[in-house]
C-alpha cells in the first residue's frame, strides 16, 4: 500500500503538468483514483472482448455484467475465517542473504502464512530464496529449474552468494517443496495445459483404444504431436511454419499441409465420439468437461482446471500464449491433482501480482484447498 500511494502521487504529478494517462490495472485503489473507467469483459478468453463500460467511476455501479463492479462497490469487506492451529514449526536460524543479517524465525506448519512488508524489505530474500534454498538442500533435492536458462543473459549475471544459516527444527514434517510462480509453463508452443497437467496421456489412450485405431495397430504415441509417426511431417507437429523474410523479421504462418491441425492425414482419420485428436485440442476446458463426462481420468484434470477459473482456455492453446496468472493457476491445478497426501511446502512469491480481484478470490480458494489437504503454504 505504501508503494501504491507513492505511485499515485507520481501519476498525479504527471497529470498536473498536462499529460494524459492510460493505465491497465487491477489494483482497486488505483482504479478508484482514476477519472475515467473502461471496463472490459464480461469474462476471460473467448468469453471476453467486450467493452462493458466507459465513463466516470460511479456509472460502473449500474453495469451488472461487470466483475470489477462487484469488488469496487462491495458493501462489506473480505470475510475472515477462523485461524488454523499450527501443526508444528519450521525454524530457521542465523540466516544471512542480501539485506538479511543473522535472521532467525519460525514458520507454522499445516497453515497458510503471509509474509508482508514494503518493497525491498527482504521478503523474497527470506522466503523465495533463503527458505527455498535451505529446505531444498535439507530434502536432498535442491529446487530444479523449470526452464532452460537464457545462456547469453546468464553471462551478464553475477553469481549469487549461497545462503548462510540453517534449519533447526520442523524439516522432518516436510516431504516435498513446490515453488509456484508466474513463469511460463513452457518455452515453446508445443507445451499446453493438456500436456502439462498430464491429461493428454489419458486422451491419447482413449483414441488408441478405439476399434479403428486397434485395427491399424496404433498406440498412444500415434496421437502425440511430438512423435514422428503421427504428426505432420511438414511442420513436425507445430501447426505452423516459420517464413523467412529478407531484411525483415521472420513470421509464423499456418502449416500449408495440415493447416494447423499438427497431425498427418492418417492420424486424423481416427475419431473418438465424432472428434479427431485435433478437434479435441481445439476444445475449451468447459467444452471438454462435457465431452469427456464418461472418462474419469480426463475429468480429474478438467475438474481442477475449472475450479481455478480456466474453463475458457483451449486444451491445445500454446503455453506461450498464457498470461503469468494463468500459468500460475495451471501449476496449482496440476499440484491439486496430486497433493492429497499432504506434507508438502508450497512457496509463492507475490502470487496476486497482475490478478483481477476475482482471480485473487479463486487463488485463495486453491491455497485453502492445499492447506485443507494437509500441506503448508507460505506466501
Amino acid at each position: 500500500p505504501a508503494d501504491t500511494e507513492a505511485l499515485l502521487r507520481a501519476l498525479d504529478g504527471l497529470k498536473a503538468v498536462g499529460n494524459s494517462l492510460f493505465v491497465v490495472e487491477h489494483d482497486l485503489d488505483i482504479v478508484r483514483h482514476a477519472d475515467w473507467i473502461v471496463d472490459v469483459g464480461p469474462a476471460a478468453g473467448e468469453l471476453g472482448g467486450e467493452i462493458l463500460y466507459s465513463g466516470p467511476l460511479e456509472g460502473l455501479k449500474a453495469v451488472k455484467a461487470s466483475q470489477t463492479r462487484r469488488y469496487l462497490f462491495a458493501k462489506t469487506g473480505a470475510r475472515l475465517r477462523p485461524p488454523r492451529l499450527a501443526q508444528g514449526w519450521l525454524a530457521l536460524a542465523g540466516v544471512s542473504r542480501h539485506n538479511l543479517r543473522d535472521v532467525s524465525c519460525a514458520f507454522p506448519l499445516g497453515v497458510m502464512t503471509t509474509v508482508t512488508g514494503i518493497s525491498g524489505s527482504g521478503k523474497s530474500s527470506l522466503v523465495s530464496q533463503a527458505l527455498v534454498d535451505l529446505v531444498g538442500h535439507a530434502l536432498g533435492a535442491p529446487l530444479a529449474v523449470e526452464e532452460e536458462p537464457d545462456t547469453e543473459a546468464a553471462l551478464d549475471v553475477e553469481p549469487v552468494a549461497p545462503t548462510i544459516g540453517g534449519l533447526v527444527d520442523g524439516i522432518d514434517s516436510i516431504k516435498r517443496l513446490i515453488v509456484v510462480d508466474q513463469k511460463p509453463i513452457g518455452r515453446t508452443p508445443r507445451s499446453n495445459i493438456a500436456t502439462y497437467t498430464g491429461m493428454f496421456d489419458h486422451v491419447r489412450a482413449l483414441f488408441a483404444a478405439t476399434p479403428k485405431a486397434k485395427r491399424r495397430h496404433y498406440d498412444a504415441g500415434q496421437f502425440s504431436f511430438n512423435v514422428a509417426k503421427g504428426r505432420c511431417p511438414r511442420c513436425q507437429g507445430e501447426g505452423f511454419v516459420v517464413v523467412e523474410l529478407l531484411f525483415l523479421p521472420s513470421v509464423y504462418a499456418p502449416c500449408p499441409v495440415c493447416h494447423g491441425a499438427r497431425y498427418n492425414p492418417k492420424t486424423l482419420e481416427i475419431d473418438y465420439r465424432g472428434k479427431t485428436i485435433a478437434d479435441v485440442l481445439d476444445l475449451t476446458v468447459e467444452a471438454a468437461w462435457d465431452f469427456f463426462a464418461d472418462a474419469p481420468n480426463v475429468c480429474r484434470s478438467l475438474k481442477v482446471l475449472r475450479e481455478v477459473g480456466l474453463n475458457y482456455i483451449r486444451l491445445g492453446q500454446p503455453a506461450t500464449e498464457l498470461s503469468g496468472g494463468e500459468a500460475q493457476r495451471v501449476k496449482l491445478a496440476t499440484e491439486l491433482q496430486r497433493s492429497n497426501k499432504g506434507g508438502a511446502l508450497f512457496v509463492l512469491d507475490e502470487p496476486t501480482t497482475g490478478l483481477h480481484p476475482s482471480d485473487v478470490e479463486r487463488l485463495l480458494n486453491q491455497l485453502n484447498a492445499l492447506v485443507d489437504a494437509g500441506n503448508t503454504v507460505i506466501v
